[in-house]
């Protein structure tokens, strides 16, 4: 029997944990949020909803991360401990650790609930190299998750591969949920009437761009190596909006090699969002190796919105390139050289019917992935 009250508990609040906690209140559900930052673009959190704000996440240094990660999950205990039993809780892997909560109120008080799987831990550590497979630490951890996923009511997540990954220590069967992106917020938006475009003098270029973060696992260099390729190719401009760790380096490849095709810009307010990646012709998305079967990222549906054709650095066999595969609308790299990703570039940039192809199966693409999807976590743990 589903409750009808729910503590949703995620570190950062971004828009698709506000879609879904807008979802449950339209239906008439009393929901909470626990959360240590809400960051919308389309559609802000209901005002109705009660929000306790905790600590802030902070990823600048592995130290800073793991620590706010458990400092997050310790001060959610202590909320939850307090807060009546009846409540279902819905968890999100941001923090990690927070599954582990579900798993203690469980069993100490049988209290239910729900886990939304956006990137699986400690599969990412490992991939990366953070933790060895073998270490003490990642036994526990595995230990832990098999008894928190089959104790959960229900185990969400975005993607086939991410999906197989959990039933490594789920018996039950994830329910696959795609991410999603507003098609109304962002759309293609023609350059002469883009004020992005317009204000950075994007209107006659072919332009190539990376929007989001600029992480240790995102391989950002390669995109900058193109650049270099292509300095010769006027109308050919690279554009890279974010901020993250990589950050410093790619403003110092920048000036190194003085490349004047590669516009290098800070996160732009929400409000520019939808004209910035309209801009793109191309848009980049990088899946770093070892995050195949393990993420899904986010940004791939804001660039098949805004109609840009897809430039994955990935595996083809990761979430991602499957994606591309189904849709054709784009082109998946591997082993990403510098050569391969300016020989594409100078393909589209003289096949403008390719080109023209590729963006409206972007856009295609995007109408399969909206909002309506988070109505399906409502539906699934309300039982509708």
């Amino acid at each position: 029997m589903s409750s009808n009250k729910y503590l949703y508990v995620v570190q950062v609040s971004r828009q698709l944990s506000i879609d879904i906690i807008n979802r449950f209140v339209k239906e008439g559900k009393q929901i909470h949020l626990l959360t240590g930052l809400v960051e919308s673009n389309y559609a802000a959190l209901d005002p109705s909803v009660q929000v306790t704000y905790l600590n802030k996440y902070d990823n600048r240094t592995a130290f800073k991360r793991l620590f706010t990660w458990g400092l997050f999950t310790f001060l959610s205990f202590f909320y939850i401990l307090f807060r009546s039993k009846k409540n279902d809780l819905i968890l999100v892997s941001t923090p990690p650790f927070l599954s582990f909560l579900g798993l203690f109120f469980n069993k100490i008080r049988k209290q239910n609930y729900h886990l939304i799987i956006w990137d699986l831990y400690p599969d990412v550590l490992v991939n990366f190299g953070v933790f060895k497979e073998n270490s003490r630490i990642i036994k526990v951890w595995k230990n832990l998750n098999i008894s928190s996923f089959n104790r959960s009511i229900h185990v969400f997540t975005l993607g086939r591969h991410i999906s197989e990954s959990i039933q490594k220590y789920c018996e039950k069967k994830p329910i696959i949920i795609p991410n999603w992106v507003n098609t109304d917020f962002v759309k293609p938006i023609e350059k002469t009437n883009n004020s992005f475009a317009i204000h950075h003098g994007l209107t006659n270029k072919l332009v190539v761009m990376y929007s989001g973060n600029l992480g240790i696992t995102h391989n950002i260099e390669s995109i900058v190596s193109a650049a270099e390729y292509l300095t010769h190719e006027k109308d050919i401009q690279f554009v890279i909006i974010g901020d993250g760790a990589r950050r410093a380096g790619i403003e110092a490849m920048i000036k190194e090699k003085n490349l004047k095709n590669i516009l290098l810009l800070p996160y732009q307010d929400k409000s520019i969002l939808p004209f910035s990646l309209s801009s793109a012709d191309i848009g980049v998305v990088t899946l770093g190796q070892g995050a195949e079967n393990i993420s899904v990222p986010s940004k791939t549906y804001y660039m098949l919105a805004a109609g840009s054709a897809i430039m994955a650095l990935s595996s083809e066999q990761s979430e991602l390139g499957l994606l591309i595969a189904d849709y054709h609308c784009g082109k998946v790299f591997e082993k990403p050289t510098p050569q391969d990703l300016s020989a594409f570039i100078i393909q589209l940039s003289k096949d403008p019917e390719l080109l023209k192809q590729f963006k409206l199966q972007s856009r295609k693409a995007a109408l399969n992935f909206t909002p309506l999807n988070a109505g399906l976590y409502y539906q699934y743990i309300c039982n509708k």
